[in-house]
């Protein structure tokens, strides 16, 4: 069983900002208030799971985590900024956002100061997604996992300010941390909903980018690019239509094209400019070949005796 470990921090304006790191990686953080900003974090960690209880004026930071979170906000506003795109959060929203670096602000009302509780978890080994992607940020609130989650983590907050509790015994935190477990693990699981706001095609064309940044190499349809996405081909046809100006498999074809110019521009000992477009996910060489003309102006082969030319001569 693992025991549980409690940290609470409170950090102000004026303070060195690395005493408030928790289970993230805190690169940098701004106070709303730059005098008397301030931030109370209640940390609970039990094994590889953390639980923050976050209480704040209102500030922007940004940081690091290799795990997953998700952030559900009880009052105030939380937005989190990830590939060029913001996903905001109020009221019963929740966000479960993937490990890496981003940007986050958190607002307080005019009424309450910004209150949110965090969970932070290891990614799943396995996830009954089989494979499909999982985007940077999802919003998660509308799920029947969220909503559970949301009020356990409340309960046990609420719970360990009495010092009698029985969650503060050492057989509970074995409960605690596979109740959560299973619980953010579910929402990996899920199918990535658009969001209520007017950005949710905006951000399903986000989500099949990034997919396709990652599969380019691979025979992909859309209607797999749709399926790793939990939404239908139309959906995502016209999606890409209205923000991109461009079809999804279009959209793919640019991607391998900037690809294949990294590859030639940049090129190791024996490449060859078929591998390189065999490699990329292209098969018809001689349509390849035009459309690269027509992007960039010259042929493959013709940049990648600049590139060897260059080399050579550095």
């Amino acid at each position: 069983m693992n025991g549980m470990s409690f940290k609470s921090v409170d950090l102000s304006a004026q303070d060195d900002p690395n005493a408030g790191k928790l289970a993230e990686t805190l690169h940098w953080i701004d106070f709303a208030d730059r005098r008397n900003g301030r931030l109370h974090i209640t940390g609970l960690t039990i094994g590889d799971v953390t639980l923050g209880e976050i209480v704040t004026d209102g500030y922007d930071a940004q940081t690091t985590t290799d795990r997953l979170t998700v952030s559900m906000p009880l009052t105030g506003r939380n937005r989190f900024h990830a590939g060029g795109l913001n996903f905001d959060a109020a009221g019963s929203d929740a966000l479960l956002i993937r490990p890496g670096t981003r940007k986050s602000a958190k607002r307080a009302t005019d009424a309450y100061r910004s209150r949110t509780l965090s969970v932070i978890v290891p990614v799943p080994r396995k996830s009954a997604r089989d494979d499909k992607y999982l985007p940077s940020v999802m919003q998660v609130g509308r799920l029947a996992e969220a909503r559970s989650l949301r009020g356990f983590v409340s309960y046990v907050f609420s719970e360990l300010r009495n010092a009698n509790t029985p969650l503060r015994r050492p057989n509970a935190s074995a409960a605690i941390e596979t109740l959560v477990l299973d619980l953010a693990h579910a929402l990996c699981d899920a199918p990535i909903a658009p969001p209520a706001s007017d950005n949710g095609a905006a951000v399903r064309v986000h989500a099949a980018c990034e997919y396709m940044y990652a599969h380019s190499s691979e025979a992909l349809t859309v209607q797999q690019i749709a399926d790793a996405l939990g939404v239908g081909p139309r959906h995502l046809q016209s999606a890409f239509r209205d923000i991109a100006g461009m079809t999804p498999r279009e959209k793919l074809t640019e991607i391998r094209l900037e690809h294949v110019r990294s590859k030639l521009t940049a090129p190791e000992p024996g490449t060859t400019v078929t591998n390189i477009a065999l490699d990329s996910g292209f098969v018809h060489l001689g349509r390849f070949a035009a459309t690269y003309r027509r992007r960039y102006g010259e042929s493959p082969s013709e940049t990648l005796r600049r590139a060897i030319r260059i080399e050579r001569v550095g």
